[in-house]
């Protein structure tokens, strides 16, 4: 680590792992705030693309975090020929797969699954209207503030982290590379060539079935590419034993989010605007697309 970030922190024990590297809990010496850094070792990184990614990580986030109380704050960037250290807000809560998991197979209910993904798309739409898309939205990079005091009920504060996958797309450019995680991919990132943001509407769709199904994926497989094969030829399914009880109108949302063709899936702003979304999960009947 660099001898300017001991300097100004006090580095602790490892709380978890991204893409490319580790991160720790770490005090700011001036005030004694807790933070997290991320550590990565761009030296390591023997693929240029992996490399290039490390080197983009903390400037997308700084530029997807500004003013987005949806994404972890970046903090301070700290960066030598070999390493570089991200100093990020540290959230006081589990992310979204541990806090699913703690449920036991019990769906969300609607209100508070509505009010997660209001909050995700509210964060993905930031980072596309400044030119960013994240890559490899799941559970896993989705962390709760349950400390925090602005949260409204019925959900905690929800907040986007890791931005190892993503890639600027701003100024009329799009993405390409098979990146993300299988079960959450969309079918034109496996398909290869250029996409688009709608792929991060295509992840958050998936989140969402995760949420309102109990623990349940919308495309399955024993490898990544049985997995893939499925993103390929299906469109989401709502298998009663799963879904008795889910409202037309959330499984209409997850349709649209979840499309296949991406001239017709939703963009994040489009999620928010739908009657699901604005009833707060209290939308019954399946309706009419918004413009």
């Amino acid at each position: 680590m660099t001898d300017q970030l001991k300097r100004d922190y006090e580095i602790g024990e490892e709380i978890g792992r991204g893409r490319f590297g580790v991160v720790h809990r770490c005090v700011s010496r001036a005030t004694g705030e807790p933070f997290a850094v991320k550590s990565v070792d761009r030296s390591s990184l023997a693929d240029d693309l992996d490399r290039a990614l490390a080197e983009l990580e903390p400037k997308l986030a700084q530029l997807a975090a500004a003013g987005n109380p949806g994404v972890v704050q970046v903090r301070a960037v700290y960066e030598d020929d070999a390493w570089t250290h991200t100093v990020m807000d540290l959230c006081a809560g589990p992310d979204l797969l541990d806090w699913i998991a703690l449920r036991r197979g019990a769906p969300v209910p609607e209100p508070e699954a509505a009010a997660i993904v209001a909050q995700l798309a509210e964060a993905l739409a930031h980072c596309h209207r400044r030119g960013v898309a994240h890559r490899d939205v799941k559970p896993d990079n989705i962390l709760l503030d349950l400390d925090d005091a602005d949260a409204a009920p019925p959900a905690p504060r929800v907040r986007l982290a890791d931005f190892g996958s993503a890639a600027w797309i701003g100024g009329g450019q799009s993405a390409e590379g098979l990146v993300g995680t299988p079960h959450y991919v969309a079918p034109e990132v496996v398909a290869g060539g250029e996409y688009g943001e709608k792929a991060d509407v295509w992840s958050a769709g998936v989140v969402l079935y995760l949420l309102l199904s109990g623990g349940a994926l919308p495309f399955g497989g024993d490898t990544p590419a049985e997995v893939f094969a499925a993103v390929l030829r299906g469109s989401p399914r709502f298998p009663p034993r799963l879904f008795t009880g889910v409202s037309p109108a959330a499984k209409d949302l997850m349709r649209r989010m979840m499309c296949r063709d991406v001239s017709r899936r939703f963009s994040a702003e489009q999620v928010l605007r739908h009657p699901w979304i604005q009833s707060g999960g209290g939308a019954r009947e399946e309706v009419v697309q918004p413009t």
